[in-house]
């Protein structure tokens, strides 16, 4: 029984070494096409060879090769570092970075495009001034374009001269790729932090056709400044040390449960944040938004993709979004 128990946790290990490693070959391997395949099906072959070896008295030396080949494949693996200075899709060329000087903060890259379409637009990055004594609130938008069980985080800062400033933790794509959530686990991409005034970020995603929901969280001035704060000081972190999206443990919605943890360590775990179509009942459950009406309505009156229109000013974008939704403060 032992021995049978013992073969079965080999067997299950190998298996899942050499997916991992298949994908890892299909994702991050330099050659063109057709060798990368031909290099994926000899490392499966190896593996397939390995996993009837443990059956077969006679393959057992295919599992000696497949673990050396398998070694040296994550010793390749921890060659593959992040990197700030790669040819980055137009709209993730340039990370936010912020400097406080006492109440006041000043943001360099703050992106302001003007989108069309979201292949045709106008290119545009400013530096942003901000008067953190004058900040008031913190929103969060869930935008869903991919089903009802993942969607797009983002959070919005408010302040009382009717400016917003968000923030969106995005993949950083190169010129021409396009996003894939399972290569977001094999260091495809790299992570970025973009910071614009909500119509840039709103534009392009009703562009895209997808479902933007925005809630007005319960917060206090002081706690939407230490989370404002907590992105400037990552933002500034990624500029010179760059990490690694992942879709599961480094994406818009982990990140920002991080941070939130690292300023409330009490901040409650939860399965939401992995599927986080669901974060608002979590939210819901732990009264950081209106629970003065049924959870129901509230997602429904978080709707705003009709609102996003253009032409607007800054502050009249914003005042649009807002008006008559629920807001727990």
């Amino acid at each position: 029984m032992a021995r049978r128990i013992s073969v079965f946790f080999l067997y299950v290990i190998g298996l899942c070494s050499a997916i991992w490693g298949g994908f890892a070959l299909r994702f991050q391997l330099p050659l063109s096409e057709g060798p990368r395949i031909a290099a994926i099906a000899v490392f499966c072959a190896l593996a397939a060879l390995a996993l009837v070896g443990l059956f077969v008295r006679r393959l057992r030396p295919a599992g000696f090769a497949y673990a050396l080949a398998f070694a040296a494949l994550l010793v390749w693996w921890s060659t593959i570092l992040p990197s700030n200075d790669r040819d980055f899709a137009a709209d993730v060329a340039h990370g936010v970075a912020g400097v406080v000087e006492g109440d006041e903060l000043k943001l360099k890259n703050v992106r302001n495009f003007s989108w069309t379409s979201p292949t045709d637009y106008t290119e545009n990055w400013e530096t942003r001034s901000y008067d953190l004594s004058q900040i008031q609130s913190a929103d969060f938008y869930l935008v869903y374009f991919m089903g009802p069980l993942i969607a797009h985080s983002m959070v919005s800062f408010g302040f009382s001269d009717g400016r917003h400033l968000m923030f969106s933790i995005e993949i950083r794509r190169q010129r021409g790729e396009a996003f894939s959530a399972i290569a977001g686990f094999f260091k495809r991409y790299e992570l970025v932090f973009l910071a614009a005034d909500e119509r840039d970020f709103l534009f392009l995603r009703k562009a895209q056709n997808e479902d933007v929901r925005l809630y007005r969280l319960k917060t206090s001035p002081q706690a939407a400044r230490a989370l404002l704060l907590r992105y400037v000081s990552e933002a500034n972190d990624l500029a010179t040390h760059p990490q690694f999206y992942n879709t599961l443990t480094a994406n818009c919605t982990t990140s920002i449960f991080l941070m939130l943890r690292a300023l409330s360590p009490e901040f409650p775990l939860d399965w939401r944040v992995l599927l986080n179509g669901f974060l608002p009942s979590f939210a819901y459950e732990h009264g950081l938004v209106d629970t003065s009406i049924p959870l129901r309505e509230l997602i429904d009156r978080a709707a705003v993709s009709d609102r996003i229109e253009m032409g607007l000013t800054e502050e009249a974008f914003g005042a649009r979004l807002r008006d008559g939704l629920p807001n727990p403060n």
